[in-house]
């Protein structure tokens, strides 16, 4: 075990992030899931450089019940201050609940303010880290596994690629589901590869619009979660065309696996995985790392041979 360096001197931003942590009264060891976090939080808060950021990209819970939100308020108390901002992003089991998606988005939001210690009003809403922008979509409506971006939702997040565009550095997009048919979609959906139409996996009747923003401007890394995919890189995007990080013309997808549920259709197919974000004044670096070993991953190579992935900021 180690302590996180970032990869480089002269860091400007430094993030841990994870993905579907599914904190589960009703789990079969319910202690797993909120271990599993707990030591994500612990390896960040041994951080060598402090973390600027610790973010998770939706499914923090089970299903957004008062019990799963206690559990996971624990959590986090147990390990205080592990990074200067805590940010919750919803995903789709976050949005169910017994009482309807009203009584969980209510719980989200409110569970959202004693973690993060910034009150929201609504699923999305955006950042500023260290003069970046960090922007955070999420479900406006139940829309089961799919997402729901509505109009306004998505006038808004115009609004904001369009402003964070002219600063000419990076921005980082954050929602529970990837774009349809990107990272093996629908097929890498499920485990045994029983998708049934187009959709299945990926951001639903939105993705095209979402996706059209997204690709309007430079330097866009867009986070995803949600299909519980293990880490992939060059090889597996040589044997079957799909990988963890992926490219299309200016906009970079990366996919994170679960970090507590089993993991398929990867290279590595273990839980908890997380990924570190450093950013420096010319170039992006993204690096997988097991949270429960405290180790960086270095089976896997991601780009350029690399087992992380690196690319200059385009100017």
């Amino acid at each position: 075990m180690g302590k996180m360096k970032p990869l480089y001197d002269g860091i400007k931003l430094n993030c841990t992030i994870v993905s579907d942590t599914h904190i589960d009264e009703k789990h079969p060891m319910p202690w797993l899931p909120k271990m599993n976090l707990r030591n994500a939080l612990k390896d960040t808060k041994k951080s060598s450089a402090p973390v600027d950021a610790f973010l998770t990209i939706g499914d923090t819970t089970s299903r957004g019940s008062d019990a799963n939100w206690k559990m996971t308020v624990e959590c986090f108390d147990k390990v205080p201050d592990a990074a200067k901002n805590i940010i919750l992003t919803v995903g789709n089991h976050d949005c169910w609940n017994d009482n309807g998606f009203d009584a969980a988005m209510k719980n989200y939001l409110r569970n959202f303010e004693i973690i993060c210690g910034r009150k929201i009003d609504k699923p999305y809403f955006s950042y500023n880290i260290n003069g970046y922008l960090f922007v955070f979509l999420g479900n406006d409506s139940d829309s089961g596994c799919e997402a729901s971006i509505g109009e306004e939702q998505l006038k808004w997040f115009e609004g904001e690629m369009e402003n964070g565009g002219k600063s000419g550095k990076p921005i980082f997009v954050f929602c529970h589901q990837s774009l349809n048919q990107k990272h093996g979609l629908p097929r890498t959906w499920d485990k045994d590869e029983n998708a049934e139409n187009l959709w299945d996996g990926g951001l639903g009747k939105d993705s095209d619009a979402v996706e059209a923003i997204l690709k309007k401007h430079k330097n866009v890394y867009y986070f995803s979660g949600h299909s519980h995919m293990g880490l992939g890189g060059e090889n597996i995007r040589k044997a079957e065309g799909y990988s963890t990080f992926e490219k299309e013309g200016d906009l970079r997808l990366i996919n994170l696996p679960s970090l507590s549920c089993g993991n398929h259709h990867g290279e590595n197919k273990s839980t908890c995985l997380s990924v570190q974000l450093e950013v420096y004044d010319d170039k992006v670096v993204i690096r997988p790392r097991n949270t429960m070993k405290r180790k960086w991953i270095t089976s896997v190579a991601i780009k350029d041979g690399k087992p992380y992935f690196e690319e200059k900021i385009e100017k």
